[in-house]
């Protein structure tokens, strides 16, 4: 085994560590409980590792960051960094923004050592992986792998599965993401590749169904949709969709509180149309982005300040909304960065026909609707998955315009030749 086959190895090891890291839990106690046990020792051993693997890689000059794109997304997510200077808990918050700024750097790593496809199955791989232990889990430990939330007037267990990733939200994302990626990049993978995936698929279904994760369900449906829909028969296809599409919106109209009340997990349609509680956690942060519209709150400053609003409730710790969690933590300073990043990632990606990994962006783009990931605390696999669409988009871009550059050159050279052949009194 020569040195380069090694040092893939064992980065395929510190991946899997770090992923597994980001995707767990394996405790229970207390939402306010904040004191660093050993599980939070993990997590932070696996922020410290994504930081040091890249920043090995820069000095080693095995990586290069030199896409407009990385540095606006590296402004952007410094801006957090600076954030956090005035967050209320420095220490949590100084930590979770410079771990972003690891875990963006460490996804552009994996990218660049393995290739888009091959990162890819790594994520599918551990997702199944993980999606298994949460099942058995949610059957031989219901205090662990399932969520106990009120039911009624009574505080109890439910049959929504958290498995060991903390949450039936944390869980659905991280299924809803391991099976959109399969469906993209199946055909890529090799023959022995396809049939390991295929059995990863079948735990990481079930899971994402038995989360009851109604955005995660939307997200990943209208992103299928789009990629069949652009098989074979564009415009069949989607005059198709657009045909199903109606005809759901018209029943919807016809009679919502029936078609709501089925979509809600309680019958009541108000869980619907106010989005779980989501309204009402929304028209407090907006009020008090208001009052802080420049520089915001810090970097996880919601996990501190809404749960302390009389008007909310104890476990509203983040804004529920991608694009309200970044202007409650930076400002308009943080979210003008992150709007101007995601434009220029939307170019790229569209300019250089990056189309898997931009339905993966966009993917996380309509389920920040409703969700603060990945942007709310530590790095999560939310956060990974985002970062790893972003460098897949600019990857493939540089590639695209390397081989473009050779072209050129080969084309450059040959014109050359066929000249100096052409010239008069030349042999």
């Amino acid at each position: 085994m020569n040195a380069r086959s090694f040092r893939r190895g064992i980065g395929v090891v510190v991946i899997f560590l770090v992923l597994f890291a980001s995707m767990t839990f394996f405790r229970v106690r207390d939402y306010g409980d904040k004191s660093i046990d050993a599980q939070v020792a993990f997590k932070l051993l696996a922020v410290f590792v994504s930081i040091v693997v890249p920043v090995t890689a820069i000095i080693a000059r095995r990586m290069t960051i030199t896409h407009p794109a990385h540095y606006m997304w590296l402004g952007c997510l410094l801006s957090f960094v600076v954030s956090s200077l005035y967050a209320p808990a420095f220490q949590v918050s100084v930590v979770g923004s410079i771990g972003l700024v690891g875990c963006f750097l460490f996804c552009i790593w994996m990218t660049g050592e393995y290739g888009e496809v091959r990162t890819a199955t790594f994520l599918i791989l551990i997702v199944g992986f993980v999606a298994s232990v949460s099942l058995i889990v949610y059957f031989v430990h219901p205090e662990l792998g399932r969520l106990h939330t009120w039911l009624g007037d009574k505080f109890g267990e439910s049959n929504r599965i958290m498995g060991i990733a903390g949450s039936p939200n944390g869980l659905g994302l991280m299924t809803a993401v391991g099976l959109i990626m399969a469906l993209l990049y199946f055909n890529r993978m090799s023959h022995r590749m396809r049939v390991i995936v295929l059995f990863a698929v079948v735990p990481t279904a079930i899971c994402l169904v038995m989360t009851q994760n109604r955005m995660s369900y939307a997200a990943l449906l209208v992103c299928s949709m789009i990629f069949v829909g652009s098989r074979g028969n564009k415009a069949a296809n989607f005059a198709l969709i657009g045909v199903y599409g109606t005809a759901v919106i018209a029943l919807v109209l016809l009679a919502p509180d029936k078609i709501l009340s089925l979509l809600s997990r309680s019958g009541d349609v108000g869980e619907i149309t106010s989005g779980t509680g989501r309204s009402i956690i929304w028209s407090v942060v907006l009020e008090l982005i208001a009052a802080r519209p420049l520089l915001g709150y810090g970097y996880g400053a919601a996990t501190f300040i809404l749960p302390l609003d009389p008007r909310l409730f104890y476990a509203a710790a983040h804004c529920h909304n991608l694009y309200l969690e970044v202007m409650f933590a930076g400002g308009f300073t943080s979210f003008l960065l992150f709007v101007a990043a995601v434009l220029m990632t939307l170019y790229e990606g569209i300019k250089g026909g990056r189309f898997e990994a931009l339905l993966i962006f966009g993917f996380f783009l309509l389920r920040g609707i409703t969700e603060s990931s990945p942007f709310g605390g530590m790095p999560s696999f939310s956060a990974f998955a985002f970062f790893l669409s972003i460098s897949f988009i600019i990857a493939g871009v540089q590639q695209r315009a390397g081989a473009g550059a050779i072209s050129k050159s080969a084309a450059d050279s040959i014109r050359r030749c066929r000249a100096r052949l052409h010239k008069p009194g030349t042999a």
